[in-house]
């Protein structure tokens, strides 16, 4: 079967390795550098159950949509609850962090970061 170049379907992108930044959770490119957008990279992440992603901070902002589950955010030490539907809006240099807390389900975010931020914050 030949290629889409203009649709395609997020789960059958390639999972990037995240353990060492968020265990259990898988992470996929759906645009950045050479696919599609050379500014900004917009990643998939799934946090499966008990998945935490650790308090972070950068000096890039980002901005995230949930698209699927339930979680947390937290930003600026103020904790929200969080499900599909949400939106989340990270000013640079501002800590945060957000997890599953189903049980059953996991929690999908999408997040846009410019491509210098394609990387794990915790080595920033």
């Amino acid at each position: 079967m030949e290629k889409n170049k203009y649709v395609g379907k997020i789960d059958d992108l390639a999972q990037v390795d995240v353990s060492d930044f968020i265990p259990n959770a898988e992470k996929r490119i759906v645009f950045g550098p050479g696919q599609y957008w050379d500014s900004h990279v917009m990643r998939c992440f799934k946090l499966n159950p008990g998945s935490v992603a650790p308090p972070n901070m950068h000096p890039w902002e980002h901005q995230a949509l949930c698209v699927g589950g339930k979680g947390k955010f937290v930003i600026d030490k103020i904790e929200y609850d969080i499900e599909q539907g949400y939106y989340m809006h990270v000013p640079s240099n501002i800590g945060h962090t957000f997890w599953n807390t189903s049980e059953t389900e996991p929690l999908i975010i999408i997040c846009i970061v410019p491509k210098e931020g394609d990387r794990n914050p915790l080595y920033c």
